[in-house]
């Protein structure tokens, strides 16, 4: 498996960026129809307003990691099953990498809080479907789609980035990973 990885970032205010680009209702229910829908401690339905999450914040520095995959490695997925582990396996690669820079970030900015990406912190399985605890409260970190972000709207109009999904199961041409720094600054 053979990528290269970009990025693009976008600051913008955040009360601009909650006003233009959050729609809790409309966008949960495409979380509804996701099958892994209130099954992770990062994905809803949640116990508390998912806006509380995003309130409060002066800034917002937008970051999204392109996972271009080259031709060779696209061909190679004859299936969608080959396409689905090659995609995940890229995605949790780079995960490794940019989950620990988003941590401190949040470190060196006080107060900010990182929305992130799916969680994979448990490589076992969320707790969250036998109804235990998270295991690391900590750690997790809410995708901006979870509370009510339209993801694909943020990537075009800030970003300049128009998403790719696989319709026909074979391996996209390049996967976004899209990120937030929520900041009080």
């Amino acid at each position: 498996m053979k990528y290269t990885l970009t990025t693009r970032e976008a600051t913008i205010a955040a009360d601009d960026f909650i006003h233009r680009y959050r729609d809790v209702e409309r966008i949960r229910q495409y979380c509804l129809e996701c099958p892994g829908y209130g099954k992770a401690w990062n994905c809803p339905p949640f116990d508390y307003d998912p806006r509380t999450v995003s309130d409060g914040f002066g800034t917002v520095k937008l970051m999204a990691t392109i996972i271009e995959f080259d031709e060779p490695t696209r061909a190679a997925c004859t299936t969608p099953q080959q396409a689905t582990r090659v995609g995940k396996q890229a995605m949790n690669e780079v995960w490794q990498t940019l989950l620990p820079r988003l941590y401190e970030m949040e470190r060196e900015s006080p107060g900010s809080r990182c929305l992130t990406f799916r969680c994979v912190l448990c490589p076992e399985g969320c707790t969250r479907p036998e109804g235990l605890p998270c295991r690391h409260p900590e750690r997790l970190r809410h995708s901006l789609e979870s509370v009510g972000f339209d993801v694909v709207a943020i990537t075009r109009d800030l970003l300049g980035i128009d998403l790719e999904w696989s319709t026909d199961g074979s391996l996209s041409r390049r996967i976004t990973l899209v990120t937030a720094l929520f900041s009080r600054r």
